[in-house]
């Protein structure tokens, strides 16, 4: 990128990060603007009388003029479509749709952007379930609340995962975290956390870590199923039987699964572990697959324990 595409891509970060800002309600500081874009308080100020000077922000500390507004609610537009697009069709690991995103945003066309919503059936949400503007910038309405601030006992769905401190986001990813996972409180921890049921598995998540996702009730009619487990946990012997796949798998992974079998009501066996325990061959409908731990994480299932020695079942 030469310079002059390095100051735009600047400027456009800066609108972004205050849209962003406007969006959760918290009044920006030009000293957070200045960290956000990793620029030196002297670099911030020219920063902001460029961005003053073209109609773009107002005010100390800054905020977006409706010009400013516009423009930055395109920047994000483009951004969350091209991640949308990213889960869906390539492949990639979600720690790197962000990366990736942020780069392209910066020269997608406001013809391309458009383009592009059309070929994704025009998204209202992006995979992290960040809300993606419409082409007059409009908004889909807010929903859900903070995880931290559900009662102990409370069962219901992620709506949101913030991708960015990206070491914390990239944990609650491996944990199995995006939007849709169905959880449920235990409660408070002592070291100020929260304690939450995750597809069979008890985590503590850290208040900075709690802090980044965003929850709601379960849509009417749906329960919370506290049988439901990863493949991954199942035990040689043992049988289990396919509920669907984990929202965190997308595009040409979550195809392949499909595609491998495994679907709702498939019952699955392990016909073979290696001895470090990854990979496990499965006999699924007749077949013999082998799978990573990673991909059997991604299989969501009821188990059924093994069955007790024949001379334990005498006695």
């Amino acid at each position: 990128m030469n310079r002059g595409g390095r100051r735009r891509a600047l400027i456009e970060d800066a609108l972004k990060f205050l849209l962003d800002r406007a969006a959760d309600e918290t009044p920006p500081s030009t000293t957070a603007l200045g960290e956000a874009l990793r620029c030196t308080p002297q670099q911030t100020r020219r920063l902001c009388d460029e961005l003053r000077s073209g109609g773009w922000i107002e005010g100390d500390p800054p905020s977006l003029t409706p010009t400013g507004r516009e423009y930055a609610a395109q920047v994000a537009r483009a951004h969350r479509l091209y991640e949308t697009h990213l889960a869906r069709t390539s492949g990639l690991p979600s720690t790197e749709w962000h990366r990736r995103a942020h780069a392209e945003e910066h020269h997608l066309t406001l013809q391309e952007t458009d383009e592009l919503a059309a070929r994704l059936g025009e998204p209202a949400y992006d995979p992290h379930g960040d809300p993606i503007p419409s082409r007059d910038g409009r908004l889909p309405p807010p929903h859900g609340r903070p995880l931290g601030q559900c009662p102990a006992g409370w069962q219901g769905r992620i709506v949101h995962v913030e991708d960015e401190p990206a070491e914390l986001y990239q944990r609650l990813a491996r944990e199995g975290f995006a939007p849709d996972a169905r959880v449920r409180v235990l409660g408070p921890t002592v070291s100020g956390g929260i304690l939450v049921q995750l597809e069979g598995r008890n985590l503590e998540l850290s208040r900075a870590e709690a802090a980044l996702l965003t929850a709601d009730d379960l849509p009417k009619g749906a329960s919370y199923d506290e049988r439901v487990r990863r493949l991954s946990d199942l035990e040689p012997g043992g049988r289990a039987t396919v509920v669907g796949l984990s929202p965190q798998v997308r595009g040409l992974a979550r195809d392949r699964l499909l595609d491998l079998g495994f679907v709702p009501g498939t019952v699955v066996e392990i016909a073979l572990r290696a001895p470090s325990g990854d990979p496990t061959a499965y006999r699924v409908r007749g077949s013999t697959l082998a799978l990573r731990r990673e991909q059997a994480e991604w299989i969501l299932v009821h188990l059924e324990p093994a069955p007790a020695p024949a001379a334990a079942q005498r006695s």
